[in-house]
């Protein structure tokens, strides 16, 4: 980490932190740059560490290759294995001796003859391969019956396109900000960018400039966990529910950037640097974005209807992008912060959905209503399968130093006497949360709450401890059983919000292997230690969630859909801090 918290153990020397996958176990090895010596080794007894690009390239040439998997496919008419691609999916753990022995995949693949371009867009349904991936082998074939190839082209290149729409250049962002290796600075806001193969980006150091002082805020801020799960319980589908970032990692599947597009004109990049499947280092060129936008509406305006003087200040925020591909699915993820003291975590989803071949192709067909039980029909011959997506988002907050604590001030109604002409106001109190099991909390519009973090020993202006009140946006709670295998797994997602003591090895919502985990690793294990989190060093845990539904207007491609949660001062400054801000 680039500027780890100093303690007796770190403050010597630096370490790498290594997860090697060898003979059939996982091992996580710590070595100490400055001697380049092994610290130490450990064995992590039935963990089943994230899939790499090797492996995942790999599982493509044992599937397309094997003889069983050609022959079911020339069944179905395909017969040129060059124009096919075979997707590694995880399984999963539903209890199955296969799935405690051994590292497994389940493949299945795409038909690439009319859209070589939209590898997703063709699925040869009912068919796939069970790969173990520490023997290099196939060790079954499901075939369900044969299902016809859904038919088309689907390219998204524009020469495939109807006449495209006019539009002018759009303009060129400003560049007021500047970047010293990885330290950002802007305004008065200044924070470290840093990369790692299971997380992408790392915000740190997150600080803003006031009276000439610099005051911590974010100590840390990443992704923890991206959990998908599908909503069809069918043989070649159930075991379809991804922990995208602990089974693939973020950081290994960046997406290159499109200039002007992905990002706009005038945004400035950085190349982090990252280790491949072998250690050895390469650089993501152009892989983060940096840049700054006007929003086009007011910070804040205000018009006097006594003296008729206007006041406005026109509003524009800091982007960092980077974008991850999925699979199917395209991430982008972005921090934002802005001139009111305030910053934003943004998750958008685009890319395509992913789709079922079905026989189909209008609803008035007569296998339409067995077609769509799972996911409405979005195109001729594919459904588009009911899915959630949550994203799990770790914040290690400094409100001015590390003794922090949490606060739920509670709304509630008091009813008043009979000599007011009210019957009844809403009123705010402030609760306290003292230990990690108290701390499992949930957006409840019918009993509403404010949720911060604050530093009881540092006041502002008025007597107010300083803090930071964290701002949900949409969200969605699972809607299936907790008991079923998937959720029982990503236990996390059951609370919006987790607050939890901080400690150096709980990074990871879901818990560091969450390839066929077992249940209940992660935040309900670590919380269950009820950890005292007043006045202490504490980590904010959010999850974002959203169930989709596909539409036609998702095909061919998905438009981005944004959720965000946002940390706001709460009487952290002394009156409002963009008052400054130039006309």
């Amino acid at each position: 980490r680039w500027r780890e918290k100093p303690t007796a153990e770190n403050l010597p020397s630096r370490s790498a932190r290594a997860v090697i996958r060898r003979d059939r176990t996982t091992v996580v090895a710590v070595v100490a740059l400055a001697t380049a010596k092994l610290s130490s080794s450990q064995v992590i007894e039935g963990a089943q560490a994230a899939i790499s690009n090797a492996e995942i390239f790999k599982t493509i040439e044992i599937v397309s290759s094997n003889p069983e998997m050609q022959a079911a496919l020339t069944l179905r008419g395909m017969t040129d294995f060059s124009a096919l691609f075979c997707a590694p999916r995880t399984v999963g753990n539903f209890g199955t001796r296969q799935e405690r022995e051994k590292r497994l995949v389940k493949a299945d693949c795409f038909d690439l003859r009319e859209n070589p371009d939209n590898v997703f867009a063709t699925p040869i349904e009912g068919l796939f391969a069970t790969v173990d991936l520490d023997a290099g082998e196939v060790i079954e074939v499901t075939d369900l019956g044969v299902v016809p190839i859904p038919q088309g082209s689907h390219s998204l290149s524009p020469e495939a396109q109807p006449a495209l729409r006019s539009r002018t250049r759009s303009p060129a962002t400003t560049r007021e900000f500047a970047i010293e290796g990885s330290v950002v600075s802007w305004e008065n806001w200044q924070f470290h960018v840093g990369w790692s193969t299971h997380d992408g980006l790392i915000l740190s150091d997150v600080r803003y400039k006031e009276n000439n002082k610099w005051r911590s805020v974010l100590y840390e801020g990443h992704l923890s966990e991206l959990y998908v799960p599908y909503m069809d319980p069918t043989e070649g589908w159930y075991f379809r529910n991804y922990f995208d970032q602990g089974d693939y990692g973020i950081g290994t599947t960046v997406s290159p950037l499109v200039k002007g597009s992905d990002c706009p004109e005038g945004a400035a990049y950085l190349s982090p640097l990252t280790t491949g499947p072998s250690g050895k280092p390469q650089a993501l060129v152009d892989a983060i974005c940096v840049f700054e936008r006007n929003l086009g509406e007011p910070t804040w305006r205000h018009f006097d209807i006594v003296s008729e003087s206007l006041t406005s200040r026109p509003d524009r925020d800091l982007v960092v992008r980077f974008i991850s591909t999925i699979g199917n699915y395209d991430y982008l993820f972005d921090w934002i912060l802005d001139a009111k003291g305030r910053i934003t975590f943004r998750g958008g989803a685009t890319g395509l959905d992913a789709v079922k071949a079905v026989r189909s192709n209008t609803i008035s067909d007569a296998t339409a209503a067995t077609d769509t039980e799972y996911g409405p029909l979005i195109a001729p011959g594919r459904a588009g399968i009911n899915h959630d997506h949550f994203f799990s988002l770790r914040l290690d907050m400094d409100i001015d130093g590390t003794a922090n604590r949490f606060v739920k001030d509670e709304f509630y109604v008091e009813e008043q006497p009979s000599t007011s002409k009210r019957r009844s106001i809403w009123r705010v109190r402030e609760k306290v949360l003292t230990s990690e099991k108290q701390a499992r909390l949930n957006i409840n519009l019918a009993k509403p709450s404010i949720w911060r973090v604050q530093n009881e020993a540092v006041r502002n202006a008025v007597g107010y401890p300083v803090s930071y009140v964290l701002k949900p946006g949409h969200n969605a709670m699972p809607l299936v059983d907790p008991a079923d295998s998937p959720l029982a797994r990503a236990g996390f997602v059951n609370h919006h919000l987790w607050v939890t003591r901080r400690s150096p090895e709980e990074r990871w919502a879901a818990g560091e292997f969450p390839n066929q985990s077992e249940a209940g690793q992660g935040l309900p294990a670590w919380s269950a230690q009820g950890r005292d989190i007043e006045n202490q060093d504490i980590v904010l845990w959010y999850t974002m969630g959203f169930h989709h539904v596909p539409s036609s207007e998702d095909w061919p491609v998905y438009n981005t859909g944004w959720h965000s949660v946002t940390l706001a001062p709460y009487n952290f400054f002394d009156s409002n801090p963009a008052i400054d801000l130039p006309d």
